[in-house]
């Protein structure tokens, strides 16, 4: 069993999220277990809780690497005008789901305790990823206000996500990954050139953006 001397509470953080992303990809939600973190990094159960405050917090940050990570690949496509950039961002979300089905799973399979609130570092790891897309709405349309381009970007995402959710965790037969990226495509020329501008909600109605990717309310 290492020794707290060993490493600092840094270190110590960086291994516990590591051994839980290693237990994630092997077993999905069920596997990400305090015993079988400890167990992975050699610590006491008592040292994971000198880290992190609970079993929900842990996975907080589990689920805010995975956000941080397709949103850094998000930032670095470079595409000629917006609809490319709405379909490189779309292949971004889809290859990251299909090539990290668990971690993404996550994501939206934990749920917080009803009566505790997303953490406002999550929410904004949240807001950023869907920055990427508010931003390429904003320049294909810059009638739309800022909360419009918001209400556009969760539409369009909540419509990526469930083709995602339909074809990769679904029991369907026949569906392969070219049936997701061609769907995603359809999807996405569908969304930008059959009058979508025209039937935007007044600002009002506008939800928060943590409907897509909250803790509490899985997509």
């Amino acid at each position: 069993m290492a020794r707290r001397g060993h490493h600092t509470l840094d270190e110590i953080k960086e291994m516990i999220l590591l051994a839980a992303e290693q237990l994630v990809v092997q077993g999905g939600l069920t596997q990400l277990r305090i015993r079988n973190i400890a167990a992975k990094i050699g610590y006491t159960v008592g040292s994971i809780y000198m880290v992190f405050e609970n079993m929900d917090d842990l996975i907080m940050h589990v689920k805010g690497r995975s956000l941080d990570e397709m949103t850094g690949q998000m930032q670095q496509i470079h595409a000629v005008n917006p609809e490319q950039s709405l379909e490189a961002l779309a292949d971004i979300y889809i290859k990251y789901a299909s090539q990290n089905l668990n971690r993404w799973s996550l994501v939206f399979e934990h749920r917080l305790p009803e009566n505790v609130e997303i953490p406002y570092w999550y929410q904004k790891k949240i807001d950023k990823l869907y920055s990427q897309f508010e931003e390429q709405f904003a320049a294909l349309a810059p009638g739309l206000s800022s909360r419009q381009c918001r209400q556009t970007a969760l539409a369009f995402l909540g419509g990526i996500h469930g083709i995602c959710s339909l074809i990769l965790t679904s029991q369907l037969a026949g569906f392969n990954d070219n049936d997701l990226e061609e769907s995603v495509i359809l999807l996405i020329r569908r969304f930008v050139h059959d009058g979508w501008l025209n039937t935007m909600p007044a600002s009002n109605t506008i939800q928060k953006s943590s409907t897509l990717i909250a803790a509490a309310n899985p997509a």
